[in-house]
């Protein structure tokens, strides 16, 4: 009997963390998701902009007159520059999308929108279970939309269990 009573308050506290009303819906995540967008776009900006300055220092192509006809004589002449700059702008992405936020469970938008990501069994996430969250969103991003509806919860949350909740 007394084990059925823990079970049951148990229930009662988790229904209550996870409750339909403190889940984040599709309105604040888009919040969240549009200051992730603007920050990871300024950043890039500045790191191709840096980049950028360390190509034309580094290479052996005049700048002088024509832009267009040095890009074309670099990536004739010089493509490693390129292919740096790309490698570099891709980590800066990852950096910010996965690993980052892996470690912190949260983007800075999602800190900035006071979101918090939960395990439906209200454990923290593992940094497996959240890369596992992020790939599926990728493939599974149109699934956003469920968020604005009544249960707030998209399908990549479903099959991984987790809850993003506005706190």
């Amino acid at each position: 009997m007394e084990v059925n009573q823990e079970t049951q308050s148990e229930k009662e506290l988790k229904d209550r963390f996870l409750h339909r009303d403190l889940r984040a819906g599709g309105i604040i995540r888009t919040i969240a998701l549009f200051y992730d967008a603007v920050i990871l776009g300024m950043v890039l900006y500045m790191v191709a902009g840096a980049t950028t300055l360390w190509i034309m220092t580094n290479t052996e192509t005049l700048f002088i007159g024509n832009p267009e006809r040095a890009r074309q004589d670099i990536l004739e002449n010089e493509p490693h520059l390129f292919i740096i700059n790309y490698v570099i702008l891709g980590s800066i992405f990852l950096i910010y999308q996965f690993i980052y936020p892996m470690f912190k469970k949260q983007t800075f938008g999602m800190m900035i929108a006071d979101l918090t990501l939960v395990d439906e069994n209200r454990q923290p996430l593992t940094k497996r279970h959240y890369l596992k969250r992020e790939c599926l969103k990728l493939v599974l991003f149109p699934t956003y939309f469920m968020s604005f509806g009544k249960e707030r919860r998209t399908l990549y949350d479903k099959l991984t269990n987790t809850y993003l909740m506005k706190y």
